[in-house]
């Protein structure tokens, strides 16, 4: 059932050709939806679930910024860097320390939204 759920899901997406800045998009906002399902549980394996899809994806970030392809500038390259690797060091802090909010994760998938929103329309 989940199989089936997730394909079309993906038959979905890709039907409606998303640019890269969609796609980008809907990552954060799903990331925004599994952190905000799960910032007031008390099931710890459930929270934990949420922190590595967070951590995925900053990981994938910082590998897709690690190398220089000269289609985005030095500069925000090193930003998006810094900004995973806080991203990733908090989250692993909030997995080990239960008590840690998940608020500055959220806040961060929020500005990095916002961000690909406001650049989509200008």
């Amino acid at each position: 059932m989940y199989q089936q759920n997730a394909l079309r899901a993906y038959r979905n997406t890709i039907s409606g050709a998303l640019t890269d800045r969609d796609a980008d998009a809907e990552c954060f906002r799903k990331l925004i939806a599994v952190l905000e399902a799960v910032e007031h549980t008390s099931d710890v394996i459930e929270r934990n679930k949420a922190i590595s899809k967070n951590q995925r994806l900053w990981s994938l970030i910082q590998r897709a910024n690690a190398v220089d392809t000269g289609m985005v500038e030095t500069e925000e390259r090193l930003l998006f860097a810094r900004m995973a690797d806080s991203a990733q060091k908090y989250g692993i802090r909030a997995m080990l320390d239960t008590s840690l909010s998940l608020q500055p994760l959220i806040e961060v998938a929020r500005n990095i939204l916002e961000g690909l929103l406001h650049q989509k329309n200008v």
